[in-house]
This record gives C-alpha cells, sequence and structure tokens, in this order.
C-alpha cells in the first residue's frame, strides 16, 4: 500500500516523529512509503507492526565540513535576521552533506541500497518522490529564515499629544535625560515630550550599562494618573526613513511601527526628514551583542569535549530562535511528575498515536 506523495502530502524526512533522530544520526532515518512518516531506528519496527508498513525509505546524511570562506568574504551581519541576506547565517550552511539512501523492508530489517535497477518501477517512483518533496510548511520555513518584523502600534492612531508647549531642539548636544543628566541612550515620549534614558542593558562582554529607565518610570507615572503615554522614540535614531519606537503599553511592550510618526515628531518641532542618525538602532546594538559577545566562557572554547547522549543529555536542536523553549523543555523534563506522564508513559502514547502522526 504505498503512493506516490502528493502536492497535498506531508513528507517527514527531517527528523523522526517521535524522537530527535535525524537522517544524521548513525542508522539514518527511516520514511514510510505508504504514510510519509518519519522514523528513528528504534521505532521503526513499532510502526511497521501497528500500521503493517512494510517499505522505508532510508536516509543517512554525513556532514563534510566546508572550507572556511577568506575573512574578507565573511561579511559582518547588518540586519537583526537568520539565514537571510545580510543576517546571521545558520549553522547548516557551514556543511555539505554526503548522502546514502537504502530501501528499508520489515520485519526482515533488510537493506537494499539505492539506486537499484531491479526494483519495480512504482517504489523508485514513491522513493523519487520522497526526496524531491518539501518537508516544510510555509510556516516552519519562515522559522529557518527568521527576519525581525514589527507591529504597527494600535495606539499610534488615537495618540494623546498634550499642547504643552514642548519644543525639542534638532540639536543632539541639548538632548539630555530630564532626571539623570545623561545624554545618551535617550528616549522622547510622544505624548508629552518627556526625554529620559533608556532602561540598563547588558553588554558584549557581559557588563550591565546605559541609563536608569527614567523613561519607562515616567511612562508608569502617567499610567498611574491615568494617562496611557505608551509611545516612544530614540533621539539618535531619526532619519528620514524612520526611527526606533518602542509601546510601553501592557498589550505591546515592544518594538513597534508608527505610521505617523512625522506628525507625532512634527508637534514637538522635530522635522524628520533633515535629521541624521547619531546612534545605534536597538537592532544593531543587538546585532553587536550577538557579534561581539564572549560565547567562549560557556562554550569551552579550545577544549577537547566528548560527545555524550542519553537521558539528561538530549535537547533541541537550536533553529536560530528556539533556544528559550529547548530551555523550557529541560525544566519540564526535570519535573519527576512529568517524566512519570510523557516519558515513562511514552511506548502506550506511542502506540495509541494515529498512523499519519
Amino acid at each position: 500500500n504505498i503512493k506516490v506523495p502528493g502536492y497535498g502530502d506531508r513528507v517527514r524526512k527531517t527528523e523522526c516523529v517521535q524522537s530527535f533522530d535525524s537522517p544524521e544520526s548513525p542508522e539514518g532515518l527511516f520514511v514510510s512509503l505508504s504514510t510519509f512518516q518519519g522514523y528513528g531506528a528504534d521505532f521503526v519496527a513499532a510502526d511497521s507492526q501497528r500500521t503493517g508498513g512494510k517499505l522505508y525509505l532510508n536516509l543517512r546524511w554525513k556532514r563534510i565540513p566546508k572550507p572556511a570562506p577568506p575573512p574578507e568574504d565573511a561579511a559582518a551581519p547588518t540586519k537583526l535576521a537568520i539565514g537571510v541576506e545580510g543576517g546571521f547565517q545558520v549553522e547548516d550552511e557551514q556543511f555539505d552533506y554526503e548522502k546514502t539512501n537504502y530501501l528499508a523492508v520489515y520485519p526482515e530489517e533488510a537493506l537494499v541500497a539505492l539506486p537499484n535497477g531491479e526494483l519495480p518501477d512504482l517504489i523508485g517512483m514513491v522513493v523519487e518522490g520522497i526526496l524531491k518533496a518539501s518537508d516544510l510548511s510555509a510556516d516552519e520555513a519562515q522559522v529557518l529564515a527568521w527576519e525581525e518584523k514589527r507591529q504597527v502600534s494600535k495606539y499610534a492612531d488615537s495618540l494623546v499629544q498634550l499642547d504643552n508647549g514642548v519644543k525639542i531642539s534638532p540639536d543632539p548636544s541639548t538632548w539630555v535625560c530630564a532626571e539623570s543628566g545623561i545624554k545618551e541612550g535617550l528616549w522622547l515620549n510622544l505624548s508629552d515630550g518627556h526625554i529620559g534614558s533608556g532602561r540598563r542593558q547588558v553588554g558584549a562582554d557581559g557588563t550591565m550599562s546605559g541609563g536608569t529607565g527614567a523613561a519607562l518610570k515616567h511612562y508608569q507615572d502617567c499610567k498611574a494618573q491615568g494617562n496611557n503615554f505608551c509611545l516612544c522614540v530614540k533621539l539618535g535614531t531619526i532619519t528620514p526613513a524612520g526611527a526606533d519606537v518602542y509601546s510601553y503599553a501592557e498589550d505591546e511592550d515592544d518594538m513597534v511601527e508608527d505610521p505617523h510618526l512625522m506628525k507625532h515628531l512634527a508637534h514637538f518641532g522635530i522635522n524628520m526628514m533633515v535629521m541624521e542618525k547619531t546612534e545605534k538602532s536597538m537592532a544593531e546594538l543587538q546585532i553587536d551583542l550577538n557579534v561581539k559577545f564572549d560565547f567562549d566562557k560557556i562554550c569551552e572554547s579550545g577544549k577537547q569535549l566528548q560527545t555524550l547522549s542519553g537521558p539528561g543529555y538530549v535537547g533541541l536542536k537550536n533553529l536560530g530562535n528556539s533556544c528559550y523553549m529547548n530551555s523550557v523543555m529541560q525544566v519540564l523534563f526535570s519535573l519527576s511528575e512529568f517524566k512519570e506522564r510523557y516519558l515513562d508513559a511514552a511506548p502506550q502514547i506511542i502506540a495509541a498515536a494515529s498512523p499519519n502522526g
């Protein structure tokens, strides 16, 4: 009961649906020619017994490191992105793969090297279809090629701007935090014209630096008085193309886009079209942190390390922004109740799972 995968079929050929096995595992990955689900060596026999599947495509990949590019070719990142031009490049791009394929026959557990001209044409067509099929949905593909995208603040259209006579000089040397006197990392509140310093940030050397958080405290004080003055712009990042805008609103609390920024700045006497950038944007600061951070302190650089596997040593492959989820999973599996419910009961859960995943 095999078929050539069609346009709507999901082919799971990069990771086992029940473990972290992949084509790079010692025995590779086994993809069912019936359901197109992928299984590690420890799970394929159980799937065969459960579904009656007899034929699997065994994918085995061996990493071959690519030569290191000359220093002048290794361009530094220019945007906060992963896997796209100008961003940080994912690890897979540093390797080529030597790929070997076999037809696995169950329950005999026999392997037939591929390609093989003696196999029926249908089997050859199914194998070719699996090899050509995409393993990723559109959403999953976006995870691998991630780029920071800021949402338009829902408060921009109805932003309150006080007619309090405050005007901001275009001369950066006159900008100063109203509370501390700090002259760098300043944020202008777009509702009342208050200038406050930003929050303290972790530097590439691991130390804290920056402002006193006066801009945030001013928002909180205004909020306590019933005024939602949540949008602030980072002075020094204003150019005709835009600027860094942050929303302190509890339901946003993130960098945002302000489609009316030119009008909001003009209210305080700032002509956005003649402004020049004098400070790094938040994205540029984040890039600097990623590029310059001394990871050797936590990665035991230069030491001969031994690969470990087994309970307590297994984690998720980092897709670029999945490290936080990995940490949460490690914490969950450290709880005895969680392990009893899901790890100890894994054989029963897997046996009751749908054959189609």
